[in-house]
């Protein structure tokens, strides 16, 4: 999830104190599609009236990519052809506690919104209503049979090709896997053995994941399973590469799945082909979630702990994209069906 509040005050959102939101408007500020101003003014009406323009401002931004809303900032005023919000707090004179609050938007939203969250500040009897809110999975909402969106800095009533494009969007569970080194010694015979854990873990609150499968990489050791008659149809690649053929067949939120490993390796053979230096890549994915990898670079040349080798990680990369991996290589499909079909 995105941190507005860092992003703007270089703090969390539950850090946030009245002073750090009144310097913040000591210069000119504009909206933009990731920051929006509402101050609390009686022209606007009684607290339920002012309320029904945040609610409006939280529905867009979970049409849209997320952000921040300060319900207490200053009227805005124009300023060579622009609103800018500059000065004076207008904060809200009433105070609604946490739950209530997020549950009468929530109410006010369909479908129900997940990912709203609030700091409620105080000053001498008047209050700031600081929002940050996420994109939304489940979009497009309404409120009050309207959708809305951020669009130019604004919020505005979304247009048809937003809405279908909404309704059209692909959704997957927010699939995560990771490797932990779990434990180091000798396995005899002049060689090392590493212990290593991979955990699987769905973090999509409302979406299970099926048929997960991954595969694990390490080129400069081979898998203990692969020496063993019995379980050496889950190994290829002479024993480097580990595949988890019996697929996850379905995966709730929040429990991990997990499967523990053996590599075994020759201590000086890895420091005199490859430096001490040793490369494991985890790929995984489902039935609906991208393809994605984690990697680890581990490092043998100083002091190891057996019974915590966590310490060998001297680099990684975890829950990469394998699409953004492949921008990130240049990789575009001209050259990528060049090098395939060689025309």
């Amino acid at each position: 999830m995105t941190n507005y509040a860092e992003k703007y005050f270089g703090k969390d959102l539950e850090e946030l104190e009245y002073a750090d939101i009144s310097n913040f408007f000591i210069e000119s500020k504009e909206e933009s599609d990731k920051i929006e101003f509402k101050a609390f003014h009686p022209d606007y009406g009684n607290f339920n009236q002012n309320l029904d323009g945040v609610i409006r401002g939280i529905c867009g931004f979970l049409n849209s990519n997320g952000g921040i809303l300060i319900w207490g900032a200053p009227l805005g005023k124009k300023e060579d052809g622009k609103i800018v919000f500059v000065g004076d707090l207008a904060p809200v004179k009433e105070f609604k506690e946490k739950d209530t609050l997020i549950s009468k938007i929530s109410d006010s939203i369909t479908p129900l919104p997940v990912n709203i969250n609030v700091q409620i500040i105080e000053n001498d009897g008047s209050y700031l209503y600081i929002f940050e809110i996420q994109q939304s999975n489940y979009s497009p909402h309404q409120f009050k049979n309207t959708y809305y969106a951020r669009l130019d800095g604004q919020t505005k009533p979304a247009p048809h090709y937003l809405i279908d494009a909404l309704f059209k969007k692909v959704n997957y569970p927010n699939i995560e896997g990771f490797i932990n080194l779990d434990r180091y010694g000798n396995a005899g015979n002049g060689n090392m053995f590493l212990d290593i854990s991979i955990l699987i873990i769905n973090f999509s609150e409302l979406q299970n994941e099926q048929d997960i499968s991954y595969r694990v990489i390490c080129g400069q050791a081979v898998f203990a399973g692969s020496l063993n008659a019995r379980t050496e149809r889950f190994y290829s690649m002479e024993g480097h590469q580990y595949t988890n053929r019996n697929h996850i067949d379905i995966l709730h939120f929040g429990g991990p799945e997990m499967n523990s490993q053996r590599l075994i390796f020759n201590m000086e053979t890895l420091g005199d082909e490859h430096n001490y230096e040793m490369d494991i890549v985890l790929f995984f994915g489902g039935k609906k979630s991208p393809l994605k990898f984690s990697e680890y670079k581990l490092n043998f040349g100083g002091s190891i702990s057996a019974k915590n080798p966590v310490g060998l990680i001297s680099n990684l990369e975890e829950n990469v994209l394998a699409s953004e991996k492949q921008k990130a290589l240049g990789t575009t499909r001209e050259n990528l069906l060049e090098s395939l079909l060689k025309r």
